[in-house]
């Protein structure tokens, strides 16, 4: 279906729809002044359904759809949503950076900046009969991924259950994970930033800090000492293998593992991982049957969207089951962090406050109103602070 069919004129001197891009981020709720005059850009894959019901019922102008690059596409409720209604869809992963609060026109699939008329995208149109198509297709492949996935994760189960379950055949390495929080930085495109947002619950609790892969050079960049790194050699500079006081290398079943050659011109000691998991994985599996209170991983959140992917490894949907009783991802222990410190900052502004006004009473009152002024105030004080951390 042709866009051009679906558009109305919005201007006498240019064709199309003109209106104001306004980002609708997964998770976040839907902008309050969200109305006709807008172009939502959302990425369909990760829109609920009341999302897409709350971006039809604003009647914008247009929306877009901005999946991510190589992205298999879902079948999301999103998709039937739209396609029950009239607004247009275009679909263009490239439009996933343009700012927030830009006037755009929008003819015929092609996407204008609408001030000093640039083109910003050529989109792929879809209309209902699109979007209904794609969205069955979508779940006969996502069933079929689903399907093939869990089978190669059981084998890995009927291979390795052993090692998930007890243990048996876990490396001996010198660092006891005993009562201690671990903290497991991975190489994957987000660990940069989680790494960062974790930064007080790292000072805080000091755990040990295992890099994994290209993690190891996150936290030698991040100014950490690194405790542990387990990966191949290759993926590792030369500066974390020679800085790091352990290093496992993951092997074969049959014990061969590769730069091991690495290994020995620096001269550094390593010990071999014969499993068939990822090295993510291994270290998960060292921290948890190593004793430790809580394991901390970053890189992506392995929610549905993600599980059946090529990339997602069927050990780690396995790995992550066997360690999920001290499973804690890196977005979920900053939040609860982010959401502590301002707690904290409160009770600093309200002890502040309690300070500046026992100075007028100690102006104004005799030392005696002072003193069961102060102590019922303290009293109130701390039984709120207590009441933050409940």
């Amino acid at each position: 279906m042709k866009m051009s069919g679906l558009l109305s004129r919005r201007s006498t001197e240019l064709a199309g729809i003109t209106g104001t891009v306004r980002h609708v981020r997964a998770g976040s709720p839907v902008p309050r002044k969200l109305g006709a005059r807008d172009v939502a850009v959302l990425d369909l894959n990760r829109t609920s359904a009341d999302t897409a019901r709350a971006v039809v019922g604003a009647g914008v102008a247009a929306v877009i759809h901005t999946p991510r690059a190589d992205e298999q596409m879902l079948p999301r409720a999103a998709y039937r949503v739209l396609a029950q209604s009239t607004i247009p869809v275009l679909a263009d992963p490239d439009l996933a950076e343009i700012e927030d609060g830009t006037r755009v026109r929008i003819d015929e699939g092609t996407v204008y900046a609408l001030k000093g008329g640039d083109q910003l995208a050529t989109a792929r149109e879809t209309g209902p009969e699109t979007l209904l198509s794609e969205a069955d297709t979508a779940e006969t492949a996502y069933v079929e991924s689903a399907l093939a996935h869990l089978a190669n994760a059981t084998e890995f189960l009927s291979l390795e259950h052993p090692l998930l379950l007890d243990g048996e055949g876990l490396p001996a390495i010198d660092v006891d994970f005993t009562d201690r929080h671990v903290v497991v930085v991975t190489g994957g495109e987000d660990s940069e930033s989680q790494l960062a947002d974790l930064k007080p619950f790292i000072k805080e609790y000091r755990p040990l800090l295992v890099g994994v892969d290209g993690g190891a050079d996150l936290l030698r960049s991040a100014r950490h000492s690194v405790d542990l790194v387990v990966g191949s050699p290759a993926d590792v500079s030369d500066e974390a293998l020679t800085d790091a006081p352990a290093l496992v290398v993951p092997a074969d079943r049959d014990g061969r593992a590769e730069g091991l050659e690495r290994v020995s011109e620096l001269g550094i000691g390593a010990t071999t991982f014969p499993a068939a998991a990822t090295a993510r994985d291994m270290a998960l599996l060292l921290a948890f049957h190593g004793g430790a209170e809580m394991i901390v991983v970053t890189g992506g959140d392995r929610g549905l969207e993600d599980a059946f992917t090529p990339a997602a490894a069927p050990s780690s949907t396995m790995v992550d089951k066997a360690v999920a009783t001290r499973l804690v991802h890196a977005d979920a222990c900053s939040t609860l962090y982010r959401s502590r410190g301002t707690g904290l900052g409160l009770a600093l502004v309200v002890l502040a406050a309690l300070v500046a006004i026992a100075a007028v009473v100690v102006a104004r009152d005799s030392a005696q109103d002072l003193l069961v002024w102060a102590v019922d105030a303290w009293n109130t004080f701390a039984l709120w602070v207590q009441g933050l951390f409940r």
